[in-house]
């Protein structure tokens, strides 16, 4: 095999690029290197099953292997980095189970396993909010690690993207699917029915599945079975008949097929729970569809991936090693009667985690217009031979160079589409062509880039873009987009751990004052830090990325900041002490607003960036309100709330003296099924005297009118940028990021809102909504003013962050020149 590869390899045309392999074929990577291919790494166990495997050398040199009898199967494993506090003997893989440590399987597994790490990069089937310790820890030894997971979820969200919800979606199982069970399910009530099975390979004894069975008759519960054909070990007949007979007994309670479609039965309403083999994919089908699981691993990465899912995600129990119906029948009756409401929460919780968003975008420049373009990726644009799938995407969708007619052959669509290129838009392609000709050949002139990169703009938080940039000798300068209080407190945690104040000891030390952050001695509280400076572990890895990264900041040729001189000015002083030159040209969308203003009139309709889809019919309601009458309530993009505390912020904005704008994002109310949406619908029925309540509002529009007099708001640096724009006072609840350091410069530095932080309590909402609309109403109103007035001014031709950005283009200038004289 070796030897095919690397006559393919050699002889193919166009050249490989980069070779993605399976991780248990290292035989590829050998080939890879000797003809100096890139190479990635695909590994389908799952990350944890993949660490174990490496760790097995070091499991051995610890005398912690071998397993010294069923005694043994519980201790503890204390040499596998990050999973020190769970991981048993029992939880190994079975081949750590053999005496013998010498054992073929168990070498071949560590050798494959530890060859995969000296590949370019590793794929991994993941997600960092699943398994970011382990990733972390792999990352140790080969620092590039895709998490791309779940695919099958990464799949469907590019193929609902590309043709809607209702794309009947590519399946890949083995085995013919009996939908039936589909049919029945629609049946039954909503969490009622648990789903068994064991995966595509895996057999059971006789006796097993009558355990199993009798196990599943006895529970409270209606179940849904799969048992392949010939999946059952007994003697002549013996598998197929336990089969008949099980058919016949729970006919009342149950419902047996041959193979189920999986993902499909575990999205039904109607299923409550998962029993099964914890293969990686089926882990990962589960968790997505938020099903509470029960499980029974067999072999390979299945051991750890049913002790995570216990012991780590909570999100159901562990019957390894067992097959006996007392036992069966309690952990069902546990995750789908007793337990059942803790289960299904903590599953819906991960789901909610773990959901990739609704497209997924690259960006491209095209010619003519030289601006970005987003080009979504679908599934017809994988490629099927070589590059040609993706080409003729490019040709039809990017470049606008033609017609792609991918997956067809008809008559009518030829017809069609050469009449299409030939008359109907003959002009429009040729014009397209010929600057894709000039382009093309300007590219293959002395040179090379056309033209060649003059400097690099990164963004701050990607360290590895300053190293290219130095070693090409391209001049850099990095893009921070948090708040620059926040940058600095990033940049000084290691003073302040040096200084012992930080871990932080408890409840009552929260608001002990923070001395070492130079500029905000006087009221940076232990309470104010990033919340990751909350956790005991001073070596925390996201603790030490965040510092990293802010440091590696400080090594560009210059720093942009999205503040004024004139906010803040103090911290800026302490900033260029480290890096002589910041350039702050904000608030961006102030400077952007008026830029365009001055091109195109007061009138253009600015460019909206927002993810969401934005309800104008607020801007109605507004307009009807008197002056400064209204408190606007939204919490960013991103951010959640439970339904407790989406009650506790309704009864305390209800009680209080103000009408509100509400903003509540679809699925941004974690509760129990349904009840984030029926609370919504609730507290909009109830407030509509009061209240105007909508999915997403135009921000800006918003905070700019008349109408509005407060700022409930989580203090994301836009949102709160933008809030002192328009002069309105703010009430601060921040939840994570820059957030913390945000709302403590809004109360105590600019004085223009209160700080919320860490309460939420409707009484103490009602009274700090009184406090900034009515009771203190003139006194926030006019410190907000006068901020929005000096910075208003900075973004005004003249300003101080008008004359940064041109200073910036200036310089970028400057610094061409300079690369070209080289």
């Amino acid at each position: 095999m070796k030897e095919s590869l690397r006559e393919v390899l050699v002889n193919s045309s166009p050249p490989v690029d980069c070779i993605i392999g399976d991780g248990f074929f290292s035989f590829v990577l050998d080939v890879a290197k000797e003809l100096g291919i890139p190479i990635i790494i695909f590994r389908t166990s799952s990350p944890r099953s993949f660490w174990v495997s490496y760790s097995i050398p070091d499991i051995i040199q610890a005398g912690e292997l071998p397993i010294n009898g069923s005694e043994d199967m519980d201790r503890l494993i204390t040499t596998v980095p990050g999973m020190e506090t769970y991981l048993r003997c029992r939880d190994l893989p079975t081949f750590c189970r053999k005496l013998d440590i010498e054992d073929s399987i168990m070498k071949l597994v560590v050798k494959q396993t530890r060859k995969s790490l000296q590949a370019d990069a590793l794929i991994l089937n993941t997600a960092e909010e699943l398994d970011g310790p382990i990733l972390s820890q792999i990352r140790t030894k080969c620092p590039r690690v895709y998490a791309i997971g779940p695919l099958h979820a990464q799949l469907n969200t590019r193929l609902n993207a590309k043709h809607g919800e209702s794309y009947d979606h590519f399946s890949n199982t083995l085995w013919e699917v009996d939908k039936s069970c589909i049919f029945w399910l629609n049946k039954q009530p909503n969490r009622s029915v648990i789903h068994v099975s064991f995966g595509s390979i895996t057999s059971t004894s006789r006796k097993q599945l009558v355990e199993l069975c009798y196990g599943l008759l006895n529970s409270k519960t209606k179940f849904l079975l799969v048992v392949r054909p010939n999946s059952v070990i007994g003697k002549d007949g013996e598998g197929e008949d336990v089969v008949m007979e099980l058919m016949e007994k729970s006919k009342d309670r149950g419902y047996i097929v041959n193979w189920a479609p999986q993902e499909a039965v575990l999205n039904h309403p109607a299923v409550g729970g998962f029993f099964t083999h914890n293969g990686w994919n089926s882990t990962l089908e589960s968790i997505v569809a938020g099903v509470p699981m029960i499980c029974w691993p067999y072999f390979a990465d299945q051991h750890v991936n049913s002790r995570v899912v216990s012991e780590v995600w909570k999100i159901g129990l562990d019957m390894k090693d067992v097959c006996d119906r007392k036992i069966l029948e309690k952990m069902v009756n546990d995750v789908m009667v007793d337990r059942k409401e803790d289960f299904a929460k903590s599953a819906s919780e991960m789901a909610k985690n773990n959901e990739l968003e609704k497209t997924h975008k690259m960006s491209f420049e095209t010619p003519s217009r030289w601006r970005r373009m987003e080009f979504d990726f679908g599934e017809r644009d994988r490629p099927c031979f070589a590059d040609q799938q993706l080409n003729s995407r490019f040709v039809e969708e990017v470049w606008k160079l033609g017609l792609d007619m991918k997956d067809v052959c008809d008559r009518r669509v030829v017809e069609q589409m050469v009449n299409v290129l030939m008359v109907e838009k003959r002009e429009e392609i040729l014009k397209s062509a010929a600057e894709f000709a000039k382009l093309a050949k300007g590219s293959v002139n002395v040179g090379g880039s056309s033209p060649p990169v003059d400097c690099i703009i990164g963004d701050g938080f990607l360290g590895f873009a300053l190293d290219v940039a130095k070693e090409l000798g391209i001049p850099i300068i990095f893009f921070r987009t948090s708040s620059p209080c926040c940058f600095w407190v990033y940049y000084s945690i290691p003073d302040i751990i040096q200084a012992g104040e930080l871990p932080i000891n408890g409840s009552e030390d929260m608001d002990r004052l923070i001395t070492t952050v130079p500029g905000m001695e006087t009221y940076l509280r232990c309470r104010d830090l990033p919340t990751f400076c909350r956790k005991l572990d001073i070596e925390d890895s996201i603790m030490k990325l965040v510092v990293k990264q802010t440091r590696k900041s400080l090594q560009a040729d210059a720093l942009i900041l999205n503040t004024t001189e004139e906010l803040d000015g103090p911290i800026l002083s302490q900033i260029r002490t480290k890096c002589p030159r910041v350039y702050a040209v904000g608030p961006l969308h102030a400077q952007l607003n008026t830029r365009l203003n001055a091109k195109h009139g007061e009138s253009y309709d600015h460019f909206s960036n927002t993810l969401w889809e934005v309800d104008k019919s607020c801007i109605f309601w507004l307009n009807k309100q008197p002056n400064r009458s209204v408190i606007y309530v939204s919490f960013g993009s991103i951010t959640s709330t439970s339904r407790e505390q989406l009650v506790e912020l309704w009864y305390g904005l209800l009680n209080s003296k103000t009408k509100f704008l509400l903003v509540v994002r679809p699925n941004s109310v974690i509760g129990k099924d349904g009840e984030g949406e029926d609370v919504v619908m609730e507290l909009m029925e109830k407030s509509k005297d009061r209240g105007y309540i909508v999915n997403w509002a135009p921000q800006e529009a918003v905070l700019n009118h008349p109408a509005i007099g407060g700022f409930l708001t989580h203090n994301g640096w836009n949102s709160t940028l933008e809030s002192v724009v328009a002069g309105v006072p703010m009430i601060c609840w921040p939840q994570f990021a820059d957030q913390h350091v945000n709302s403590r410069v809004v109360s105590e530095v600019w004085k223009i809102g209160l700080d919320m932080k860490d309460v939420c309590d409707s009484k103490i909402v009602e009274k700090m909504v009184n406090d900034v609309m009515v009771d203190r109403k003139e006194e926030f109103a006019k410190s907000a003013s006068e901020m929005a007035k000096v910075t208003n001014q900075c973004v005004n031709v003249g300003g101080s962050s008008y004359s940064n950005l041109d200073r910036l283009i200036e310089d970028i200038r400057i610094m061409s020149l300079k690369t070209h004289k080289k």
